[in-house]
């Protein structure tokens, strides 16, 4: 009898999968609309992640999401490119990159995740469909403003207005909110704004950090996150995907030997008889 494959995914994977089951999944190559009145996609698409994104494709995204339609004029078009020479603004100098740290922690109150606006019963779905995107609008329109008024440099963020959606929905409806991060660099990618947002929804909400990869770190890494997570205050969870796959994968493969002994059984008392 051939080897079971080893579980080669974990459970985000396989939700993913069922997700997108009997569907075409967006690839590298697709592009994103580039007319403000076209959206027959189906529902799943809308939910890309868009990190990054060409002026022509912010502005017509931007227009789209201010419901602004326009026509192109044929050859109405310049092309504007940036001179080859212009030094690149991410090359720092340390004493540029030290200043402009000190200019990111000034402006942190404004580095925050987007607020779904108040709504209450009385509120349409129309109504407040617009609002969330006048508010997402006003919030991507002061990120800009850091980036060219105070110099800062961002880096890619979430710039789809219905994955910012479901994370609103999803902190409504829940009752703890779970933030999994890298175990070789937790604060990384931890987002503090997030929990403070979760306070704001329910003080009674509970927030968990699950530090994911945590095989890769020794005993003694392990005691000084926790010694620091503690004085913070912040509720944490060591996780390993890893040693949990191959825990599981340990248990079937138990599983299927105890069940092919029995079946063995069964042959030698049937032949038996």
């Amino acid at each position: 009898m051939a080897p079971r494959a080893k579980m080669s995914s974990g459970l985000g994977k396989s939700i993913i999968r069922k997700r997108f089951e009997g569907k075409r999944r967006p690839t590298e190559h697709d592009t994103e609309l580039h007319t403000t009145d076209l959206d027959d996609g189906p529902a799943w698409t809308k939910l890309q992640s868009i990190t990054q994104q060409g002026d022509l494709e912010e502005f017509l995204h931007t227009a789209e999401l201010a419901g602004t339609e326009f026509t192109a004029e044929r050859m109405n078009v310049k092309i504007i490119s940036a001179d080859e020479s212009t030094a690149n603004q991410f090359l720092l100098t340390a004493d540029e990159e030290a200043k402009l740290l000190l200019r990111h922690k000034e402006k942190r109150a404004r580095l925050r995740v987007p607020r779904r606006p108040a709504w209450d019963h009385t509120t349409t779905a129309a109504q407040l469909h617009r609002d969330e995107r006048e508010g997402f609008m006003a919030w991507r329109r002061d990120l800009a403003m850091l980036q060219e008024e105070e110099g800062l440099i961002l880096t890619p963020f979430e710039r789809n207005l219905e994955v910012w959606r479901q994370l609103w929905r999803v902190i409504e409806r829940s009752h703890l909110i779970v933030q999994i991060v890298d175990a070789r660099n937790p604060l990384l990618f931890r987002c503090d704004d997030v929990v403070a947002y979760v306070a704001e929804i329910d003080p009674r909400k509970r927030c968990l950090l699950l530090i994911n990869k945590a095989d890769m770190l020794t005993d003694r890494q392990r005691e000084a996150w926790a010694a620091h997570f503690d004085a913070e205050g912040i509720k944490y969870l060591f996780f390993s995907a890893k040693e949990s796959n191959e825990r599981l994968e340990a248990e079937r493969e138990s599983e299927e030997a105890e069940r092919l002994a029995r079946d063995m059984r069964m042959h030698t008392l049937d032949d038996n008889e």
